[in-house]
Protein backbone atom coordinates (compact mmCIF):
# COMPACT_ATOMS: atom_id res chain seq x y z
CA UNK A 1 0.00 0.00 0.00
CA UNK A 2 0.95 3.45 -0.68
CA UNK A 3 1.46 5.67 1.96
CA UNK A 4 -0.09 8.95 2.69
CA UNK A 5 -0.03 10.87 5.11
CA UNK A 6 -2.08 14.58 5.89
CA UNK A 7 -2.47 17.71 8.11
CA UNK A 8 -4.53 15.79 10.37
CA UNK A 9 -1.15 15.33 12.57
CA UNK A 10 -0.92 19.26 12.67
CA UNK A 11 -4.27 19.87 14.02
CA UNK A 12 -4.00 16.82 16.57
CA UNK A 13 -0.36 18.46 17.68
CA UNK A 14 -2.17 21.79 18.60
CA UNK A 15 -4.51 19.60 21.08
CA UNK A 16 -2.25 17.82 22.72
CA UNK A 17 -1.20 21.26 24.36
CA UNK A 18 -5.23 21.73 25.55
CA UNK A 19 -5.68 21.32 29.07
CA UNK A 20 -8.53 18.45 27.94
CA UNK A 21 -7.75 15.48 26.09
CA UNK A 22 -8.12 15.80 22.39
CA UNK A 23 -11.86 14.77 21.00
CA UNK A 24 -9.25 11.26 20.13
CA UNK A 25 -10.40 10.46 23.93
CA UNK A 26 -14.12 11.00 24.12
CA UNK A 27 -15.53 8.11 25.66
CA UNK A 28 -12.65 7.56 28.38
CA UNK A 29 -14.07 7.97 31.41
CA UNK A 30 -10.61 10.30 33.40
CA UNK A 31 -12.55 9.11 36.75
CA UNK A 32 -11.20 5.80 36.47
CA UNK A 33 -7.92 4.79 37.78
CA UNK A 34 -5.42 1.98 37.80
CA UNK A 35 -6.66 -1.19 36.08
CA UNK A 36 -10.27 0.42 35.24
CA UNK A 37 -8.70 3.46 33.47
CA UNK A 38 -5.95 1.07 31.53
CA UNK A 39 -9.20 -1.12 29.89
CA UNK A 40 -10.80 2.26 28.79
CA UNK A 41 -7.51 2.91 27.09
CA UNK A 42 -7.15 -1.10 25.64
CA UNK A 43 -10.50 -0.53 24.10
CA UNK A 44 -9.52 2.72 22.34
CA UNK A 45 -6.06 2.04 21.12
CA UNK A 46 -7.68 -1.47 19.81
CA UNK A 47 -10.70 -0.21 18.20
CA UNK A 48 -9.22 2.83 16.58
CA UNK A 49 -6.09 0.15 14.63
CA UNK A 50 -7.79 0.35 11.88
CA UNK A 51 -4.76 -0.14 9.52
CA UNK A 52 -2.00 -2.91 10.46
CA UNK A 53 0.99 -1.64 8.88
CA UNK A 54 3.16 -4.06 7.07
CA UNK A 55 6.60 -4.68 7.63
CA UNK A 56 7.87 -3.59 4.37
CA UNK A 57 5.28 -0.47 4.79
CA UNK A 58 7.50 0.14 7.62
CA UNK A 59 10.67 1.48 4.89
CA UNK A 60 8.14 3.92 3.87
CA UNK A 61 6.51 5.15 7.35
CA UNK A 62 9.75 5.58 9.22
CA UNK A 63 11.49 8.05 7.12
CA UNK A 64 8.56 10.39 7.80
CA UNK A 65 7.61 9.35 11.39
CA UNK A 66 11.58 9.76 12.48
CA UNK A 67 12.20 12.26 10.05
CA UNK A 68 14.94 14.75 11.83
CA UNK A 69 13.42 18.49 12.79
CA UNK A 70 16.50 19.50 11.91
CA UNK A 71 17.00 18.25 8.64
CA UNK A 72 13.91 16.18 7.17
CA UNK A 73 15.94 14.52 4.75
CA UNK A 74 17.54 12.62 7.53
CA UNK A 75 15.94 10.10 10.29
CA UNK A 76 16.70 10.06 13.96
CA UNK A 77 18.16 6.75 14.64
CA UNK A 78 17.17 4.66 18.66
CA UNK A 79 19.91 4.45 20.69
CA UNK A 80 22.21 7.21 18.63
CA UNK A 81 24.01 9.98 20.11
CA UNK A 82 27.21 10.83 18.41
CA UNK A 83 26.90 13.52 15.92
CA UNK A 84 29.38 11.94 13.34
CA UNK A 85 30.11 9.02 14.68
CA UNK A 86 29.43 5.26 13.11
CA UNK A 87 26.76 2.79 14.28
CA UNK A 88 26.33 5.81 17.03
CA UNK A 89 25.48 8.46 15.06
CA UNK A 90 21.84 10.13 16.02
CA UNK A 91 21.05 11.78 12.68
CA UNK A 92 21.23 9.97 9.28
CA UNK A 93 20.29 10.02 5.91
CA UNK A 94 16.82 7.66 5.78
CA UNK A 95 18.26 6.92 1.86
CA UNK A 96 19.21 4.26 0.57
CA UNK A 97 17.40 1.95 3.43
CA UNK A 98 20.58 -0.01 3.80
CA UNK A 99 21.59 3.09 6.26
CA UNK A 100 19.06 1.79 8.72
CA UNK A 101 17.33 -0.85 10.56
CA UNK A 102 14.13 -1.65 11.76
CA UNK A 103 14.46 -2.00 15.27
CA UNK A 104 11.88 -3.76 17.48
CA UNK A 105 12.01 -2.03 20.73
CA UNK A 106 10.55 -4.93 22.30
CA UNK A 107 12.72 -7.76 21.50
CA UNK A 108 10.93 -10.09 19.12
CA UNK A 109 11.80 -13.51 20.97
CA UNK A 110 10.97 -12.56 24.23
CA UNK A 111 7.37 -12.07 23.54
CA UNK A 112 5.65 -15.02 24.08
CA UNK A 113 4.51 -15.98 21.43
CA UNK A 114 7.05 -14.05 19.10
CA UNK A 115 6.46 -10.84 17.32
CA UNK A 116 7.36 -11.81 14.48
CA UNK A 117 7.20 -9.28 11.45
CA UNK A 118 3.19 -8.90 11.38
CA UNK A 119 1.00 -7.57 13.15
CA UNK A 120 3.06 -6.52 16.80
CA UNK A 121 6.19 -7.07 14.94
CA UNK A 122 5.38 -4.56 12.63
CA UNK A 123 3.21 -1.57 14.69
CA UNK A 124 4.55 1.64 13.53
CA UNK A 125 4.55 2.85 17.37
CA UNK A 126 6.58 0.29 17.92
CA UNK A 127 9.31 -0.05 15.65
CA UNK A 128 11.92 2.44 15.86
CA UNK A 129 14.57 3.06 12.91
CA UNK A 130 18.13 2.09 14.39
CA UNK A 131 21.77 1.96 13.17
CA UNK A 132 22.22 -1.75 11.89
CA UNK A 133 25.56 -2.79 13.43
CA UNK A 134 24.11 -0.77 16.94
CA UNK A 135 20.89 -2.90 16.20
CA UNK A 136 22.46 -6.37 16.68
CA UNK A 137 25.03 -4.96 19.39
CA UNK A 138 21.11 -4.64 21.54
CA UNK A 139 20.26 -8.12 19.85
CA UNK A 140 17.55 -9.53 22.46
CA UNK A 141 18.93 -8.09 25.42
CA UNK A 142 16.07 -6.50 28.53
CA UNK A 143 16.36 -3.07 29.56
CA UNK A 144 18.22 -1.93 32.98
CA UNK A 145 18.63 1.58 34.18
CA UNK A 146 22.34 3.12 33.56
CA UNK A 147 23.33 6.22 32.94
CA UNK A 148 24.89 8.48 29.78
CA UNK A 149 24.74 6.84 26.79
CA UNK A 150 22.90 3.83 25.23
CA UNK A 151 25.19 0.26 25.73
CA UNK A 152 25.31 -2.90 27.46
CA UNK A 153 25.61 -2.40 31.39
CA UNK A 154 24.97 -4.58 34.81
CA UNK A 155 23.76 -7.60 32.26
CA UNK A 156 21.61 -5.10 30.46
CA UNK A 157 21.11 -3.00 27.71
CA UNK A 158 20.29 0.97 28.15
CA UNK A 159 18.91 2.86 25.69
CA UNK A 160 20.68 6.15 26.76
CA UNK A 161 19.55 9.19 28.41
CA UNK A 162 17.87 10.83 25.72
CA UNK A 163 15.69 7.00 24.89
CA UNK A 164 14.63 6.03 28.02
CA UNK A 165 11.48 7.47 28.20
CA UNK A 166 10.62 6.64 24.70
CA UNK A 167 11.46 3.28 25.53
CA UNK A 168 9.09 3.06 28.44
CA UNK A 169 6.30 4.60 26.94
CA UNK A 170 6.59 2.02 23.48
CA UNK A 171 7.04 -0.32 25.92
CA UNK A 172 3.60 0.53 28.12
CA UNK A 173 2.06 1.23 24.63
CA UNK A 174 2.88 -2.42 23.67
CA UNK A 175 1.21 -3.94 27.22
CA UNK A 176 -2.02 -2.16 26.67
CA UNK A 177 -2.47 -3.07 22.94
CA UNK A 178 -1.42 -6.61 23.15
CA UNK A 179 -1.38 -7.80 26.32
CA UNK A 180 0.50 -10.30 28.18
CA UNK A 181 2.44 -11.27 24.45
CA UNK A 182 4.50 -7.83 25.47
CA UNK A 183 4.26 -7.78 29.14
CA UNK A 184 6.71 -5.73 30.30
CA UNK A 185 8.66 -7.79 32.73
CA UNK A 186 9.19 -10.40 30.05
CA UNK A 187 11.92 -6.88 28.03
CA UNK A 188 12.62 -4.85 31.08
CA UNK A 189 14.80 -5.66 34.45
CA UNK A 190 14.03 -5.00 37.87
CA UNK A 191 12.14 -5.01 40.86
CA UNK A 192 7.54 -4.03 40.40
CA UNK A 193 6.76 -2.01 43.61
CA UNK A 194 4.74 0.48 42.25
CA UNK A 195 2.46 -2.21 40.38
CA UNK A 196 3.11 -5.87 40.22
CA UNK A 197 2.99 -6.04 36.31
CA UNK A 198 4.86 -3.13 35.15
CA UNK A 199 8.93 -2.90 35.91
CA UNK A 200 9.73 0.24 38.14
CA UNK A 201 12.32 1.64 35.96
CA UNK A 202 10.33 1.86 33.26
CA UNK A 203 7.80 4.46 35.79
CA UNK A 204 11.18 6.20 36.23
CA UNK A 205 12.26 6.86 32.89
CA UNK A 206 8.27 7.81 31.74
CA UNK A 207 9.25 10.94 34.54
CA UNK A 208 12.89 11.45 34.21
CA UNK A 209 12.42 12.07 30.60
CA UNK A 210 9.73 13.41 29.18
CA UNK A 211 7.70 13.53 26.25
CA UNK A 212 9.92 15.19 23.35
CA UNK A 213 8.59 17.02 20.09
CA UNK A 214 9.17 14.73 18.03
CA UNK A 215 7.96 11.92 19.77
CA UNK A 216 4.50 13.85 19.48
CA UNK A 217 5.30 14.31 15.43
CA UNK A 218 5.81 10.46 15.32
CA UNK A 219 3.13 9.83 17.16
CA UNK A 220 0.64 12.15 14.99
CA UNK A 221 2.09 10.72 12.00
CA UNK A 222 1.98 7.26 12.97
CA UNK A 223 -1.87 7.38 14.05
CA UNK A 224 -2.46 9.26 10.60
CA UNK A 225 -1.45 6.05 9.06
CA UNK A 226 -2.54 3.40 11.44
CA UNK A 227 -5.65 5.32 13.28
CA UNK A 228 -4.80 4.93 16.65
CA UNK A 229 -2.63 6.76 18.95
CA UNK A 230 0.25 5.99 22.04
CA UNK A 231 -2.12 7.36 24.88
CA UNK A 232 1.59 7.70 27.03
CA UNK A 233 2.89 10.30 24.53
CA UNK A 234 -0.08 12.40 24.65
CA UNK A 235 0.04 12.32 28.38
CA UNK A 236 2.17 10.62 30.09
CA UNK A 237 0.64 10.98 33.52
CA UNK A 238 -1.16 8.16 32.25
CA UNK A 239 1.00 5.78 33.11
CA UNK A 240 1.23 7.62 36.89
CA UNK A 241 -2.94 6.94 37.27
CA UNK A 242 -2.87 2.99 35.89
CA UNK A 243 0.62 2.21 37.51
CA UNK A 244 1.34 4.90 40.55
CA UNK A 245 4.94 5.60 41.37
CA UNK A 246 6.55 9.05 41.25
CA UNK A 247 4.05 11.61 38.97
CA UNK A 248 4.58 12.59 35.97
CA UNK A 249 4.07 15.62 34.01
CA UNK A 250 -0.22 15.99 33.23
CA UNK A 251 -0.53 17.66 30.21
CA UNK A 252 -4.73 17.47 30.77
CA UNK A 253 -5.20 18.67 34.04
CA UNK A 254 -8.65 19.50 33.61
CA UNK A 255 -9.42 15.99 32.21
CA UNK A 256 -9.24 14.00 35.32
CA UNK A 257 -11.42 13.82 38.31
CA UNK A 258 -14.30 13.04 35.96
CA UNK A 259 -13.78 16.40 33.84
CA UNK A 260 -14.10 18.49 36.43
CA UNK A 261 -11.77 20.57 38.75
CA UNK A 262 -8.28 20.11 39.10
CA UNK A 263 -7.44 17.78 41.70
CA UNK A 264 -6.84 20.46 45.04
CA UNK A 265 -7.57 17.81 47.91
CA UNK A 266 -4.71 16.93 49.87
CA UNK A 267 -3.55 13.62 51.51
CA UNK A 268 -3.66 12.95 54.82
CA UNK A 269 -1.13 13.30 56.98
CA UNK A 270 1.37 10.00 57.76
CA UNK A 271 1.29 9.07 61.36
CA UNK A 272 2.93 6.63 63.19
CA UNK A 273 6.71 7.47 62.42
CA UNK A 274 9.42 5.15 63.68
CA UNK A 275 12.35 3.87 63.23
CA UNK A 276 13.52 0.35 62.22
CA UNK A 277 16.43 0.41 62.19
CA UNK A 278 20.00 2.67 63.18
CA UNK A 279 23.24 2.18 61.85
CA UNK A 280 26.00 4.64 62.05
CA UNK A 281 25.68 6.08 58.81
CA UNK A 282 22.05 5.10 58.18
CA UNK A 283 18.20 4.69 59.64
CA UNK A 284 15.18 3.12 58.74
CA UNK A 285 11.65 4.38 58.50
CA UNK A 286 8.57 3.59 58.77
CA UNK A 287 4.92 5.51 59.15
CA UNK A 288 1.25 4.56 58.47
CA UNK A 289 0.23 5.31 54.89
CA UNK A 290 -1.73 8.34 53.80
CA UNK A 291 -4.84 8.16 52.22
CA UNK A 292 -6.32 10.73 49.18
CA UNK A 293 -9.18 10.80 46.55
CA UNK A 294 -6.72 10.34 43.84
CA UNK A 295 -3.85 8.01 45.40
CA UNK A 296 -0.93 8.94 47.12
CA UNK A 297 1.48 8.92 44.65
CA UNK A 298 4.86 9.21 46.75
CA UNK A 299 6.19 9.89 50.03
CA UNK A 300 9.25 12.83 50.60
CA UNK A 301 11.29 12.08 53.70
CA UNK A 302 13.06 15.65 55.22
CA UNK A 303 16.13 15.33 57.79
CA UNK A 304 16.90 18.55 59.68
CA UNK A 305 13.95 20.29 57.63
CA UNK A 306 15.72 19.56 54.53
CA UNK A 307 14.66 17.57 51.85
CA UNK A 308 16.43 13.92 51.41
CA UNK A 309 15.00 10.63 49.83
CA UNK A 310 11.66 10.44 47.96
CA UNK A 311 9.72 6.67 48.76
CA UNK A 312 7.00 5.43 46.91
CA UNK A 313 5.95 3.16 49.69
CA UNK A 314 5.43 3.85 53.45
CA UNK A 315 9.14 3.11 54.61
CA UNK A 316 12.09 4.06 53.78
CA UNK A 317 16.26 3.99 54.41
CA UNK A 318 18.29 7.39 55.08
CA UNK A 319 21.94 6.96 53.88
CA UNK A 320 25.19 9.06 54.11
CA UNK A 321 24.42 10.20 57.77
CA UNK A 322 26.99 10.72 60.18
CA UNK A 323 27.56 8.54 63.19
CA UNK A 324 26.82 9.17 66.75
CA UNK A 325 24.76 12.41 65.50
CA UNK A 326 21.23 13.56 66.59
CA UNK A 327 18.65 13.93 63.31
CA UNK A 328 15.20 14.72 63.04
CA UNK A 329 13.00 13.52 60.51
CA UNK A 330 9.15 14.25 59.19
CA UNK A 331 7.71 12.77 55.94
CA UNK A 332 5.25 14.41 53.95
CA UNK A 333 2.58 12.49 51.11
CA UNK A 334 2.31 13.57 47.78
CA UNK A 335 -0.82 13.04 45.77
CA UNK A 336 -0.76 11.86 41.82
CA UNK A 337 -2.12 15.52 41.32
CA UNK A 338 1.30 16.64 43.49
CA UNK A 339 -1.05 17.54 46.23
CA UNK A 340 1.04 17.83 49.44
CA UNK A 341 -0.04 16.48 52.73
CA UNK A 342 1.06 18.45 56.02
CA UNK A 343 4.39 17.44 57.69
CA UNK A 344 4.17 13.84 59.95
CA UNK A 345 5.08 14.42 63.30
CA UNK A 346 8.94 14.83 63.77
CA UNK A 347 11.09 12.08 65.47
CA UNK A 348 14.73 12.37 66.68
CA UNK A 349 17.22 9.15 66.14
CA UNK A 350 20.69 9.22 67.27
CA UNK A 351 23.15 7.27 64.95
CA UNK A 352 25.23 4.39 66.18
CA UNK A 353 28.98 5.50 67.01
CA UNK A 354 31.63 4.39 64.06
CA UNK A 355 34.68 3.73 65.55
CA UNK A 356 36.67 1.23 64.41
CA UNK A 357 35.22 -2.27 66.12
CA UNK A 358 38.79 -3.70 65.79
CA UNK A 359 41.87 -1.24 67.63
CA UNK A 360 44.11 -3.75 66.70
CA UNK A 361 44.23 -3.30 63.03
CA UNK A 362 47.15 -2.08 61.53
CA UNK A 363 44.92 0.59 59.05
CA UNK A 364 42.05 2.39 61.30
CA UNK A 365 40.56 3.51 58.14
CA UNK A 366 39.48 -0.64 57.39
CA UNK A 367 37.74 -2.61 59.21
CA UNK A 368 34.31 -0.98 59.92
CA UNK A 369 32.15 -3.08 58.88
CA UNK A 370 29.69 -1.63 55.82
CA UNK A 371 27.34 -3.49 54.85
CA UNK A 372 25.34 -7.16 54.02
CA UNK A 373 23.67 -9.13 51.25
CA UNK A 374 21.79 -11.78 52.81
CA UNK A 375 19.23 -12.40 49.70
CA UNK A 376 16.46 -12.64 51.46
CA UNK A 377 14.88 -9.82 49.02
CA UNK A 378 15.47 -11.13 45.92
CA UNK A 379 12.28 -12.19 43.64
CA UNK A 380 10.57 -14.85 44.30
CA UNK A 381 12.28 -18.74 44.07
CA UNK A 382 12.35 -19.51 40.38
CA UNK A 383 14.60 -22.15 39.12
CA UNK A 384 15.34 -20.57 35.43
CA UNK A 385 18.74 -19.10 34.57
CA UNK A 386 17.57 -15.49 33.37
CA UNK A 387 18.33 -11.58 34.74
CA UNK A 388 17.40 -10.80 38.63
CA UNK A 389 17.39 -7.39 40.22
CA UNK A 390 16.00 -6.53 43.75
CA UNK A 391 16.93 -3.87 46.56
CA UNK A 392 18.04 -4.67 49.90
CA UNK A 393 19.36 -2.07 52.47
CA UNK A 394 19.15 0.78 50.27
CA UNK A 395 21.55 -1.12 47.24
CA UNK A 396 20.50 -2.34 44.14
CA UNK A 397 21.77 -5.70 42.98
CA UNK A 398 21.55 -7.10 39.69
CA UNK A 399 22.23 -11.08 39.05
CA UNK A 400 23.07 -12.22 35.59
CA UNK A 401 22.16 -15.87 34.20
CA UNK A 402 20.84 -16.63 37.84
CA UNK A 403 18.32 -18.44 40.04
CA UNK A 404 16.60 -17.96 42.61
CA UNK A 405 15.18 -21.26 44.35
CA UNK A 406 17.99 -22.24 46.40
CA UNK A 407 18.83 -21.94 50.35
CA UNK A 408 21.82 -21.72 52.22
CA UNK A 409 22.29 -19.96 55.32
CA UNK A 410 18.54 -18.67 54.38
CA UNK A 411 17.96 -17.99 50.96
CA UNK A 412 20.82 -17.90 48.39
CA UNK A 413 21.43 -16.95 44.85
CA UNK A 414 22.88 -19.49 42.00
CA UNK A 415 24.72 -17.72 39.30
CA UNK A 416 25.84 -19.51 36.24
CA UNK A 417 27.60 -17.79 33.31
CA UNK A 418 27.21 -14.69 35.08
CA UNK A 419 28.03 -11.68 37.76
CA UNK A 420 26.60 -10.37 40.76
CA UNK A 421 26.75 -6.55 40.36
CA UNK A 422 25.91 -3.63 43.14
CA UNK A 423 24.77 -0.40 42.44
CA UNK A 424 27.03 2.40 44.04
CA UNK A 425 28.16 1.74 47.49
CA UNK A 426 29.10 4.68 50.00
CA UNK A 427 32.16 4.92 52.42
CA UNK A 428 34.80 2.47 50.62
CA UNK A 429 35.59 -1.28 50.63
CA UNK A 430 38.54 -2.46 52.69
CA UNK A 431 37.27 -5.88 52.35
CA UNK A 432 35.11 -8.72 51.24
CA UNK A 433 33.54 -12.24 52.23
CA UNK A 434 31.55 -14.16 50.51
CA UNK A 435 29.69 -18.24 51.09
CA UNK A 436 30.25 -19.88 47.83
CA UNK A 437 29.42 -23.95 47.44
CA UNK A 438 29.56 -25.61 43.94
CA UNK A 439 26.56 -27.73 43.09
CA UNK A 440 25.25 -30.37 40.72
CA UNK A 441 27.89 -30.93 38.94
CA UNK A 442 31.10 -29.11 37.54
CA UNK A 443 34.52 -28.84 38.92
CA UNK A 444 36.08 -26.47 41.41
CA UNK A 445 36.88 -22.70 40.10
CA UNK A 446 36.73 -19.19 40.89
CA UNK A 447 34.59 -15.83 40.89
CA UNK A 448 36.38 -12.79 40.22
CA UNK A 449 36.06 -9.86 42.73
CA UNK A 450 36.09 -6.03 40.66
CA UNK A 451 35.62 -2.90 42.45
CA UNK A 452 34.56 -0.38 39.88
CA UNK A 453 35.86 -2.59 37.26
CA UNK A 454 39.12 -3.23 38.87
CA UNK A 455 40.14 -6.44 39.50
CA UNK A 456 40.88 -6.66 43.28
CA UNK A 457 41.46 -10.83 43.39
CA UNK A 458 39.69 -14.50 43.03
CA UNK A 459 37.51 -16.66 45.50
CA UNK A 460 38.10 -19.83 45.15
CA UNK A 461 34.91 -22.14 45.43
CA UNK A 462 34.36 -26.06 45.74
CA UNK A 463 31.67 -28.49 46.40
CA UNK A 464 32.28 -28.00 50.03
CA UNK A 465 30.48 -24.58 51.45
CA UNK A 466 33.07 -22.23 52.52
CA UNK A 467 33.16 -18.50 53.28
CA UNK A 468 36.20 -16.89 51.39
CA UNK A 469 37.53 -13.36 51.92
CA UNK A 470 39.82 -10.80 49.93
CA UNK A 471 41.61 -8.38 52.20
CA UNK A 472 43.36 -5.40 51.76
CA UNK A 473 41.04 -3.80 48.82
CA UNK A 474 41.30 -0.34 50.32
CA UNK A 475 39.16 1.41 47.56
CA UNK A 476 38.10 4.48 48.42
CA UNK A 477 34.74 6.91 48.33
CA UNK A 478 31.47 5.54 46.14
CA UNK A 479 32.31 1.87 45.09
CA UNK A 480 30.75 -0.55 42.89
CA UNK A 481 31.19 -4.67 43.35
CA UNK A 482 31.06 -6.96 41.19
CA UNK A 483 31.40 -10.50 41.17
CA UNK A 484 31.93 -12.87 38.01
CA UNK A 485 32.02 -16.36 37.64
CA UNK A 486 35.06 -17.39 35.76
CA UNK A 487 33.31 -20.60 34.84
CA UNK A 488 30.69 -20.45 31.95
CA UNK A 489 29.18 -23.51 33.35
CA UNK A 490 29.54 -23.77 37.06
CA UNK A 491 26.16 -23.26 39.06
CA UNK A 492 27.68 -21.54 42.53
CA UNK A 493 25.27 -21.28 44.58
CA UNK A 494 26.14 -17.98 47.01
CA UNK A 495 24.83 -16.44 50.32
CA UNK A 496 26.08 -13.95 52.91
CA UNK A 497 28.29 -11.70 50.80
CA UNK A 498 29.95 -8.90 53.42
CA UNK A 499 32.35 -6.38 52.84
CA UNK A 500 34.02 -3.66 55.62
CA UNK A 501 34.43 -0.25 55.15
CA UNK A 502 37.67 1.51 53.86
CA UNK A 503 38.66 5.26 54.39
CA UNK A 504 42.02 6.45 54.48
CA UNK A 505 42.88 8.13 57.94
CA UNK A 506 43.55 11.92 57.93
CA UNK A 507 45.93 13.47 60.04
CA UNK A 508 48.56 15.79 60.85
CA UNK A 509 51.27 14.07 58.82
CA UNK A 510 49.46 14.59 55.97
CA UNK A 511 49.28 18.24 56.05
CA UNK A 512 53.26 18.64 57.33
CA UNK A 513 54.28 16.50 54.17
CA UNK A 514 52.53 18.77 51.86
CA UNK A 515 53.35 21.34 49.49
CA UNK A 516 50.42 23.33 49.28
CA UNK A 517 49.08 25.87 46.82
CA UNK A 518 45.75 25.17 48.30
CA UNK A 519 44.27 28.23 49.96
CA UNK A 520 40.76 28.60 51.69
CA UNK A 521 39.52 32.49 52.68
CA UNK A 522 38.26 33.56 54.83
CA UNK A 523 39.47 31.19 57.22
CA UNK A 524 38.19 30.67 60.36
CA UNK A 525 35.24 30.52 57.96
CA UNK A 526 31.81 32.33 58.65
CA UNK A 527 28.44 31.59 57.06
CA UNK A 528 29.38 28.24 56.21
CA UNK A 529 30.99 30.15 53.13
CA UNK A 530 34.02 30.19 51.89
CA UNK A 531 36.73 30.48 48.60
CA UNK A 532 39.12 28.24 47.85
CA UNK A 533 42.32 28.71 45.29
CA UNK A 534 45.03 26.09 43.92
CA UNK A 535 42.46 24.03 42.74
CA UNK A 536 42.90 21.88 39.16
CA UNK A 537 39.55 22.22 36.61
CA UNK A 538 36.39 20.36 38.44
CA UNK A 539 38.14 19.22 40.97
CA UNK A 540 36.22 16.78 43.79
CA UNK A 541 36.71 18.50 47.00
CA UNK A 542 36.10 16.32 50.63
CA UNK A 543 35.67 18.15 54.19
CA UNK A 544 36.81 16.20 57.26
CA UNK A 545 36.89 15.79 61.01
CA UNK A 546 39.59 15.37 62.72
CA UNK A 547 38.02 12.39 63.57
CA UNK A 548 39.43 11.16 60.05
CA UNK A 549 35.33 11.01 58.83
CA UNK A 550 34.33 12.14 56.10
CA UNK A 551 31.12 14.57 56.30
CA UNK A 552 30.80 16.60 53.16
CA UNK A 553 31.97 16.18 49.84
CA UNK A 554 31.79 18.79 46.97
CA UNK A 555 32.23 18.22 43.42
CA UNK A 556 33.59 19.90 40.28
CA UNK A 557 34.78 23.03 41.62
CA UNK A 558 37.10 25.11 39.91
CA UNK A 559 40.00 27.56 41.63
CA UNK A 560 38.43 31.10 43.12
CA UNK A 561 35.17 29.38 43.71
CA UNK A 562 32.79 29.93 45.85
CA UNK A 563 31.92 27.00 48.21
CA UNK A 564 28.78 26.42 50.24
CA UNK A 565 28.84 24.38 53.41
CA UNK A 566 26.45 22.31 55.44
CA UNK A 567 25.70 23.19 58.61
CA UNK A 568 29.12 21.75 60.30
CA UNK A 569 29.69 22.08 63.66
CA UNK A 570 31.88 24.43 64.98
CA UNK A 571 35.37 23.31 64.58
CA UNK A 572 38.53 22.25 63.55
CA UNK A 573 38.35 20.34 59.59
CA UNK A 574 40.32 19.25 56.92
CA UNK A 575 39.87 20.38 53.23
CA UNK A 576 40.81 17.39 50.81
CA UNK A 577 41.24 17.15 47.27
CA UNK A 578 43.25 14.73 45.03
CA UNK A 579 46.94 15.93 45.60
CA UNK A 580 46.24 18.98 48.49
CA UNK A 581 44.85 19.24 52.23
CA UNK A 582 44.65 22.15 54.40
CA UNK A 583 42.99 22.73 57.87
CA UNK A 584 39.97 25.40 58.31
CA UNK A 585 38.27 26.35 61.33
CA UNK A 586 34.53 26.97 61.30
CA UNK A 587 33.20 29.68 63.65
Amino acid sequence: MKLRFTFFSLFLALFIYAQTAPAYYNGVNFSKTRNDLKEDLVSLITRTHTNKTTYDELRQLLPKSDADPQNPKNMLLIYGYSDSSGKYQRSRASSPVSNWNREHVFAKSQASPNLGTAGPGADGHHLRPADISFNSERSNIHFTDGRGNAGKTGGGWYPGDEWKGDVARILMYMYLRYGNQCAPDRIAMGTSTYSSDIPDVLIKWNVEDPVSDFERQRNNVVADFQGNRNPFIDNPYLATVIWGGPAAQNTWPSSFNGGGEADTEKPSTPTDLKTTAVEANSVSLSWTASTDNNGIGAYDVYVNNVYNTTSYSNSATVNGLNPATTYSFYVVAKDFSGNESDNSLAIEATTKDGSNPNPGNPDPGQGTSCGTEDFENMPNANSSYTQREWTNRGITWKATDARTDQTMDGRAIIIRNGSLTSSTITSGIGSLSVRLSLIYSGTSGTFTLKVNGVEKGKLAYSADAKTVEINDINVEGNVIIELTNDSTSNRVLMDNVSWTCYEKELGTDDLSNNKNTLTVYPNPITNSEFYIKGLEKNETIDIYNLSGQLVQTIRNVNTDSKVRLNKLPKGVYIVKTKKQSTKVIIN
